[in-house]
C-alpha cells in the first residue's frame, strides 16, 4: 500500500514541476518571440565575479512600466552572461536596448550593495556606446566584451532602476 501510493506520488512530479516552470499554459498568452543576447564582461582586465555582477536590459528612450519584462543575467563562469526574458537564457525581444551593470557582494546567498561600479552603469540613461545594443529578431546577438576599469570610475548618485541590493550603503 504504502509503495503504491509512492509510486502515485511519483507521477505528480512532472505535473507540479510543469507549473512551475514559469512557460505560459494553456490557459495564458504565448510568450513574445525573443532572440539569444548574450556576451563577456571584463573588470579591470579579469571576468567578471561569477554571481556577483548583475545586468539587466532596459528598452532604449522608454521609461519602464509596471508589468514590463526587462531581461536580466547574472555573470557566470569566465565573465560570460546571457539574458533571459521569459525562459533561462532565452535572451530579449527585437529593439535597441542599453545594458546597465552593478557589481555587488554575494553575502548568505544574497546580492548586498553597495555597487563596486560606484553606480557608473545601473541606469537605462546611460550615453556610454559600449552598453548600446541592438537585437535583431532571429539573428542571436553576440554582445562584443565589455571592458570597465574600476580606478577610471567616479562615484554617481544612485537611479531609481538601482536593483534594491546596489541602492544600499
Amino acid at each position: 500500500m504504502l509503495r503504491t501510493n509512492f509510486h502515485r506520488s511519483l507521477l505528480l512530479i512532472p505535473l507540479i514541476l510543469s507549473s512551475c516552470s514559469g512557460t505560459t499554459g494553456p490557459d495564458g498568452p504565448p510568450t513574445p518571440e525573443t532572440t539569444k543576447a548574450g556576451g563577456t564582461i571584463m573588470i579591470d582586465s579579469k571576468p567578471a565575479p561569477s554571481g556577483e555582477v548583475e545586468m539587466k536590459l532596459y528598452l532604449k528612450g522608454r521609461e519602464i512600466k509596471s508589468g514590463d519584462t526587462v531581461p536580466t543575467c547574472h555573470v557566470g563562469v569566465d565573465g560570460k552572461y546571457e539574458f533571459s526574458s521569459y525562459r533561462a537564457g532565452d535572451g530579449a525581444e527585437p529593439g535597441e536596448y542599453v545594458i546597465s551593470v552593478e557589481w555587488l557582494k554575494m553575502s548568505f546567498g544574497a546580492l548586498l550593495g553597495p555597487d563596486r561600479l560606484l553606480n557608473n552603469f545601473n541606469s537605462p540613461t546611460n550615453k556610454d556606446p559600449r552598453f548600446h545594443v541592438t537585437v535583431v529578431k532571429g539573428q542571436s546577438l553576440k554582445i562584443p566584451i565589455i571592458e570597465i576599469k574600476t580606478s577610471d570610475l567616479k562615484q554617481q548618485p544612485s537611479h531609481p532602476y538601482a536593483s534594491r541590493a546596489g541602492k544600499r550603503h
